[in-house]
């Protein structure tokens, strides 16, 4: 039972459920004519394909997180780097196969974000903004594999493009979070660009957020429902996050900024799903 709690925690089960909610989210709300068994397999193969990711981001930033993540299961002791990697590869294969038994096009689209997790951890982690905007890019992808070749697929670009501006944001302040241990591991993330530069683009891209996150009401593509919940609850989480971000004393708030980043995208998810229901 231990060995598999370590798994999981490798696995980082939560993100990954989150993301496989996201799919959920995107075959519900784009009517999609695939079945629940169906559903339940891109839900699988979404949360291995992610699991995936965070066991080869590990595996490769075993030396930063000795410094910023000594708790992870690998710098830790509790699983071996030869164990971890027979994992990515079993996590490689029910993904793909769960894909592929979906349809081809979804085969194909399994394989697409699995080759960018690949790039990510081997080449672009380490490179300034593109690593966040790949990160960013998958993140918002989970909501359109779930809406794939659905007659509303429409509906769900808008949630997509909320997901990418958050989550590329969300990045760059997880950079700065793990930037000592980074940076004594050689590696170069976003956290080396100047930290008023990365807090300004945070702060532009709150702001394009903002211009259209009550589009989808005005063109009708959500209702009433939506509209409250964002008036209510994201925009004064969104505002508040701003705030501290703006703040003199923003860095000692960066574990609070990355926590309602997290409540922010959830909130945005509970908005769509209670439109689409009432």
């Amino acid at each position: 039972m231990n060995t598999f709690k370590v798994y999981l925690k490798l696995l980082r089960i939560n993100n990954a459920l989150i993301a496989a909610i996201t799919v959920a989210l995107g075959f519900w709300l784009s009517q999609s004519p695939y079945s629940a068994w169906m559903l339940v397999l891109l839900m699988i193969a979404t949360i291995a394909a992610t699991g995936f990711g965070n066991v080869i981001n590990d595996i490769l930033d075993i030396e930063s997180d000795r410094i910023s993540h000594p708790q992870r299961p690998l710098p830790k002791g509790d699983l071996s780097i030869h164990n971890a990697k027979i994992f990515s590869v079993v996590l490689i294969l029910i993904s793909l196969a769960c894909g592929f038994v979906v349809s081809i096009t979804h085969g194909i689209a399994t394989l697409i974000p699995l080759i960018l997790l690949i790039l990510y951890a081997r080449y672009l982690k380490g490179t300034p903004l593109a690593g966040n905007i790949v990160v960013a890019l998958l993140v918002a992808y989970s909501i359109l594999y779930g809406a794939l070749n659905a007659p509303g697929f429409f509906l769900v670009i808008y949630p997509a493009l909320f997901a990418f501006l958050l989550n590329i944001s969300r990045e760059m302040i997880k950079d700065i979070q793990d930037e000592a241990g980074d940076k004594a591991a050689g590696v170069m993330t976003s956290a080396a660009l100047p930290h008023t530069l990365l807090r300004g683009m945070i702060y532009c891209i709150s702001i394009v957020y903002l211009l259209f996150i009550l589009l989808p009401y005005y063109n009708k593509s959500f209702g009433m429902p939506y509209l409250v919940i964002c008036l209510a609850i994201i925009i004064p989480i969104h505002s508040y996050r701003s705030f501290l971000i703006m703040s003199i004393k923003w860095k000692s708030k960066l574990s609070t900024i990355s926590t309602l980043f997290k409540i922010e995208m959830v909130s945005g998810l509970a908005a769509i799903a209670v439109d689409h229901i009432l």
